[in-house]
């Protein structure tokens, strides 16, 4: 594997977090029972930059729960959580991996955070804060997201909505282009050549995404998830900025042991 495809395969880990598509065969057994789900999922990638290809690459998928700790592919953390007779507070200490997309863009860093979350019968409201803990761009992000999931059959749908604040730090961090990256893109000859582009303000993104589990047998789970991101207006005046969106959407099989 050559380092670009590397860097490449990394990135589309940290972007994508399956965690409400593997979770939702969870359902029928109970959220709070241990298990261990292993599989790997095909995601494709488009990036908002000027004329950026559409990246689709094979990454592997891992969901552990044992008691408190969890294990979601890119995210690690401990969860505290008590069933109050249909709704369910929970607490997460996590750490993730974090990566920008766009063709010679890969970086990657690591986020410690703490999510503080509400399961009820009519979905599930979260919020949390998170900060880069690598020292590659120290800045924060306060994501909060509301999903439903919804089950027909062995069909479980989850839709959800999402409002991420970037502070300007980190949304330069993910969509601003630095001259070393635009020196990488000469050298290597790119088609395009973005330019110098630092994002000097903080982001406000809205995005919103449906996954979906089907439940092929007791163990085997197939899951799709599609979703988007309309960005900031501090980010798409950004001249290597050419869509106001981007988007993700992947297909895996897990197993569950």
């Amino acid at each position: 594997m050559s380092k670009a495809v590397f860097k490449s395969f990394l990135a589309a880990l940290a972007v994508f977090t399956p965690v409400s598509t593997i979770q939702a065969q969870e359902n029928d057994d109970g959220q709070n029972q241990n298990y261990i789900a292993v599989g790997a999922a095909v995601v494709s990638q488009h990036s908002p930059f000027n004329s950026a290809s559409e990246q689709t690459l094979p990454i592997p998928l891992i969901s552990i729960k044992q008691g408190a700790f969890y294990l979601e592919t890119t995210e690690a953390g401990i969860r505290l959580d008590k069933d109050l007779g249909g709704v369910t507070p929970a607490l997460d200490f996590f750490v993730a991996a974090r990566s920008p997309s766009g063709q010679d863009r890969q970086k990657l860093s690591a986020d410690a955070g703490a999510r503080i979350s509400l399961d009820t019968k009519l979905g599930k409201l979260s919020g949390e804060f998170r900060h880069d803990i690598t020292d590659k761009f120290k800045g924060s992000e306060i994501i909060a997201r509301y999903s439903v999931p919804i089950q027909i059959g062995k069909f479980t749908f989850t839709p959800a909505v999402q409002a991420s604040w970037l502070d300007q730090k980190a949304a330069n961090y993910m969509y601003g282009v630095t001259a070393a990256q635009r020196a990488r893109m000469i050298r290597k000859e790119r088609r395009v050549i973005l330019p110098v582009a630092p994002i000097t303000d903080d982001a406000l993104n809205l995005g919103g995404d449906i996954s979906m589990a089907v439940q092929l047998s007791e163990r085997l789970t197939l899951i799709a998830l599609v979703g988007g991101t309309y960005l900031d207006k501090s980010i798409h005046r950004s001249a290597a900025i050419e869509q106001k969106w981007e988007a993700q959407s992947a297909l895996g099989l897990t197993y569950r042991f």
